[in-house]
């Protein structure tokens, strides 16, 4: 999953989740899915959205420093399990 996509994808989890705009509160995670897909692939990105998407389906919109957190387990994560195999 590219980042974008993974932006967008949040965007809607937000919209249809919370009383937010999704497209600005998923705005502010673009660079931490940017640094995911820099340091890993697209599958880790797409695991740190599915984190991100639970964490909105359940109530929670992270912000940005806590989506970094979500994104440091991804990829710590991902290189115990030498990137994902």
């Amino acid at each position: 999953m590219e980042p974008q996509e993974a932006v967008r994808q949040l965007e809607y989890a937000i919209d249809a989740s919370l009383d937010q705009t999704g497209q600005r509160a998923a705005a502010g995670y673009r660079p931490t899915f940017e640094r995911v897909a820099e340091r890993a692939d697209g599958a880790a990105v797409y695991d740190l959205a599915c984190d991100l998407a639970d964490e909105v389906g359940g109530g929670d919109c992270p912000t940005p420093a806590e989506a970094n957190a979500t994104a440091d387990r991804v990829l710590d994560d991902w290189a115990y399990t030498d990137g994902g195999e």
